[in-house]
């Protein structure tokens, strides 16, 4: 059996009315409220929020967002990997998004979810270095001194977040899409309007392979 990749586009959530009756989501239920949504009305449409063999890892998709660049992105792992491994992986991803801050489609990048030491090899290994690291509240209810003190030393921002480490859990993708089903990658994102701090358009890309 062939398998066949699968981009799913949320669209603007915020423009969902069934979202907006249902306030006071975790961003993992708001996710698959937004896909089920997408899933029931691609049964009667053309089915314009998905894609199938989409989501090349190579391409940016903001021509789905109808904007030139991304200001920040931020790269978030799952649940805690052995550090070598985590790290060589990482290492494979990052001159991806070296070159698209080199060529302009990207400012400024940052890491979310990863061990302190993976942190500081990963910025010391960098051409280009990242300026934000996140961390769980959820699971770190006291920021590591380490961190603390590198982020203070190489002027980062040292933020916080409280999504889950699964934003799309295994349950939740089977019945969503099927036994078969295999979660690649999910991302979250945001539109702010510059110099008005207005949240103009929010959601997500979900990629699956079947």
């Amino acid at each position: 059996m062939v398998s066949n990749s699968v981009l799913y586009n949320t669209g603007n959530i915020l423009s969902l009315n069934e979202l907006k009756l249902k306030a006071g989501k975790t961003s993992e239920e708001e996710l698959v409220e937004a896909l089920k949504i997408v899933l029931k009305d691609s049964q009667n449409t053309s089915g314009n929020d998905i894609n199938a063999g989409g989501g090349d890892r190579e391409e940016l998709k903001i021509t789905e967002l109808h904007i030139n660049s991304i200001g920040t992105l931020i790269l978030a792992y799952g649940e805690a990997q052995n550090s070598g491994k985590e790290l060589e992986s990482l290492q494979k991803l990052w001159p991806v998004l070296e070159k698209y801050i080199q060529n302009g489609t990207l400012t400024s990048v940052g890491l979310s979810n990863v061990d302190t030491g993976v942190f500081i090899k990963l910025y010391q290994w960098a051409k280009i270095r990242p300026t934000i690291v996140q961390i769980n509240l959820a699971m770190c209810c006291v920021v590591p001194p380490v961190l603390q003190e590198f982020t203070q030393q190489n002027q980062i921002q040292l933020l916080t977040h409280n999504d889950p480490y699964h934003i799309l859990n295994k349950d939740s993708c089977v019945e969503l899409f099927g036994d078969e089903a295999k979660l690649n990658w999910v991302a979250k994102y945001q539109v702010h309007i510059k110099c008005r701090g207005v949240l103009s358009s929010k959601g997500y890309f979900v990629n699956i392979t079947k």
